[in-house]
């Protein structure tokens, strides 16, 4: 097993934070790829931020209402090596 840490991606438009709206998961969790995590509010849009990886949810980073800057810590899953993306 291997430990994925999951950041803020840059969602475009100058977007230097993004506000947690909604998670939809939880802490314990199996999750696939592709599998919508959470909604994240911008100053001009809303935007569900799927996992880029399957595996199981370790930690939540954020809480509803958090501010998390591009690039800030958002979820911590444990997956196998070999599903991890390529950087």
């Amino acid at each position: 097993m291997a430990s994925f840490q999951f950041k803020l991606p840059d969602i475009g438009e100058g977007i230097a934070e993004s506000e947690v709206a909604a998670w939809h998961v939880a802490e314990g969790d199996q999750i696939e790829e592709d599998q919508r995590l959470v909604d994240m509010l911008t100053d001009k849009a809303a935007v569900e931020i799927p996992s880029p990886v399957s595996g199981k949810i370790v930690k939540l980073h954020a809480t509803v209402g958090d501010k998390v800057a591009v690039g800030g810590l958002l979820v911590t899953l444990e997956t196998s090596a070999g599903s991890l993306p390529d950087d």
